[in-house]
């Protein structure tokens, strides 16, 4: 039995761990102890492999357990002065959102024990990532949603906001200021909606779009391609390892491993990008070490690292399990899909493309029926027909704000080009949006059928690869 099945094992017992520690209300001593009984056992039954496998398995449970049981003790016994009205002083830790005369800054209310709120106020005059505010509010509980995402208090203020100093790390601050000229260089090279659509292509940015085309991206199964994934991280991979391309390994490595850095920066760091940052800068190290990539240990380790960050994320946060499923969709359902007969009068490149939509749809459909109560019915056509184009726009995009930043007649020039790529992808999604059947309402609060859907799949992967593998040997 080979080193990975175990580690696969306990990062899946841990993930679980933490998935059941609401549920599972035990004391932390009790897991402590637990804890330690099983590294003792670990070291009576270290010869005997099945004993061993189990053991790391019930480890991995109790120490997900524990710091699930850890982290949410520690989160709810933090009390803010609710209710009162104070002057605060805090520091703004993020990329502000505005949208219309409101801007949305998260800041440190305590830096000692990195305590987070979230104020609202008037957008002018903006502040930025870094200026120190003093302002007047009452602290109110947080909501669910917030909370969830370690924010414990939300402030609205009617009065100007004074900036007191400003700071912060200088690498960060500039970041998030090219990412600000950039989408600026957009709105002055391209036409509404087509910027804020070239915005959210690469930035993940949403704020601007409107309703109608967010409605239509709904109803077609496509709003992926606006929401900064792993997709988009890889196509902005390539893009550099093609520039970097002519200097060593070393450097295209070092190069990539930057680029993830900032893009993550400029993006939010929000959960899709945080995970798909992560895994392409370990296939990144992978290849620079030559050493074969498990792309199950990849993902169960980077699930790990993130709830180690965040427990709260597994059930709380549905871009996060958006994410990680639709990733573990391309990892094994979409060779599948892409293997099976009824696929292979498809050209090879638009299999592949289907492949991959379908495997992606099919674990992520469970979550959005439960979330948003809607299944698209016309996203696979969609995405056939506009996702072969989406390398092509988000470099002319790129080109497009670049050249913006260099010579605003330039951006223009090439915005006629970038306008007609994305006029392409939104004629073809409000196209099918049309279409009367295109999407389903399904309404539903029961969750046990979700585990009972990723049982079944779960089995039919099991036994499809099996048979795969099968009929490779014959072959053979």
């Amino acid at each position: 039995m080979g080193k990975s099945r175990f580690v696969i094992a306990t990062l899946a017992s841990f993930i679980v761990g933490i998935f059941l520690g609401d549920l599972l209300k035990v004391d932390l001593w009790w897991l402590v102890g637990s804890a330690l009984g099983i590294i003792l056992a670990l070291v009576i039954f270290w010869r005997e492999i099945y004993w061993r496998l189990g053991l790391f398995i019930f480890l991995g449970l109790i120490i997900g357990l524990g710091y699930f049981s850890f982290w949410d003790n520690r989160e709810k016994t933090i009390e803010l002065p609710y209710g009162e009205e104070l002057t605060i002083e805090g520091q703004i830790i993020g990329h502000p959102d505005f949208s219309g005369n409101l801007a949305q800054y998260i800041i440190r209310y305590n830096a000692k024990d990195n305590i987070k709120i979230q104020l609202t106020g008037n957008r002018y005059p903006e502040y930025h990532y870094g200026d120190v505010l003093k302002f007047k509010g009452i602290i109110k509980r947080p909501s669910d949603y917030l909370f969830h995402r370690g924010i414990l208090g939300q402030v609205s203020s009617e009065e100007p906001l004074e900036k007191i100093i400003g700071s912060g790390n200088i690498a960060i601050k500039l970041i998030y200021k090219i990412r600000d000229q950039f989408e600026d260089s957009l709105n002055r090279s391209l036409a509404e909606p087509y910027a804020s659509f070239a915005a959210g292509l690469v930035l993940g940015s949403k704020r601007n779009i409107p309703d109608s085309l967010m409605s239509d991206l709904n109803r077609t199964g496509t709003t992926h391609i606006i929401a900064v994934s792993g997709y988009n991280v890889t196509i902005i991979i390539v893009y550099i390892a093609i520039l970097l391309g002519i200097f060593s390994r070393r450097v295209s490595f070092y190069g990539s491993i930057l680029t993830i850095l900032i893009f993550v920066i400029m993006t939010g760091a929000v959960a899709s990008v945080v995970r798909a940052g992560i895994l392409a800068g370990l296939v990144a190290f992978g290849r620079y070490e030559s050493r074969r990539i498990n792309m199950t240990i990849l993902l169960l380790l980077v699930a790990a690292i993130m709830l180690f960050f965040n427990p709260y994320a597994i059930k709380y946060d549905v871009g996060f399990e958006l994410s990680f499923l639709a990733f573990a969709g391309l990892v094994y359902l979409s060779p599948i899909i892409s293997k099976l007969k009824v696929t292979q009068f498809i050209p090879e490149k638009l299999r592949n493309i289907l492949a991959e939509t379908l495997g992606a749809q099919i674990m992520v459909l469970p979550i959005l029926v439960f979330y948003f109560g809607r299944a698209s019915i016309t996203s696979p056509i969609v995405n056939i027909l506009i996702l072969w184009m989406i390398p092509a726009a988000m470099g002319m995009i790129f080109m497009v704000g670049i050249a913006g930043l260099i010579w605003i007649n330039l951006g223009q020039i090439l915005g006629y080009i970038g306008w007609l790529l994305l006029k392409y992808v939104v004629v073809v999604v409000e196209s099918f949006s049309k279409i009367p059947w295109s999407s389903w309402q399904i309404k539903t609060d029961s969750w046990w059928w979700i585990s009972i859907f990723y049982f079944v799949i779960g089995l039919l992967i099991y036994n499809i690869r099996v048979r795969i593998k099968a009929n490779e040997e014959k072959e053979i």
